[in-house]
């Protein structure tokens, strides 16, 4: 009982740090860049494009922030041949997402290493069809450039979210995909 209650204690005190006021705790930040589909999703959809808008929330000298993060990603369709040889027209797909992720960054300085990974809401749409709100969850990994005022951010996180598109069969498969993103922080 006394671990329990040592770790809740713990928990709070970080909480409470971290909605006093201090230099840093605080940054929001947008971001674009390619999207490149993976798995069963590269079948059907062709080089995408993403753009994200960030707000994390971290404690001064600890190395574990909290971030949240809205995404849309946009895949063009590819053309394919299926099992009887007849040429389809693939469709686009878009993905709207909403993500609460981790971010641990162990280097102080000017550079800063970090991986990145949580869960979220993706809103999955291939055109002509109905949209899949499912939970899925992402992970990668990323450098922050610190400038005076902001920080510039380079990332690469895959995200999965099961049973969210068609395959070239038509049958449900896991949507996985690549943003590669450059982005600014405030």
């Amino acid at each position: 009982m006394s671990t329990l209650r040592a770790a809740l204690t713990s928990l709070g005190l970080v909480f409470v740090a971290a909605a006093a006021p201090a230099k840093g705790q605080f940054a929001f930040g947008v971001a674009g860049g390619a999207t490149i589909p993976s798995g069963s999703l590269d079948d059907r959809q062709n080089l995408g494009f993403n753009g994200l808008a960030t707000v994390q929330l971290g404690v001064p000298a600890f190395p574990f922030q909290l971030r949240a993060d809205l995404q849309y990603n946009s895949f063009g369709g590819k053309r394919f041949s299926d099992a009887l040889n007849q040429t389809i027209n693939g469709n686009d797909t878009r993905v709207i997402s909403g993500t609460l992720n981790g971010v641990f960054s162990p280097l102080a300085g000017p550079v800063k290493p970090y991986l990145i990974g949580g869960v979220g809401y993706y809103d999955t749409q291939l055109k002509g069809t109905d949209a899949t709100r499912k939970l899925g969850y992402n992970y990668g990994a990323g450098v922050k450039f610190g400038l005076t005022g902001a920080s510039i951010f380079v990332e690469a996180r895959m995200h999965q979210i099961p049973d969210a598109t068609f395959g070239v069969g038509g049958n449900r498969t896991t949507a996985r995909f690549i943003p590669v993103t450059v982005g600014i922080m405030f």
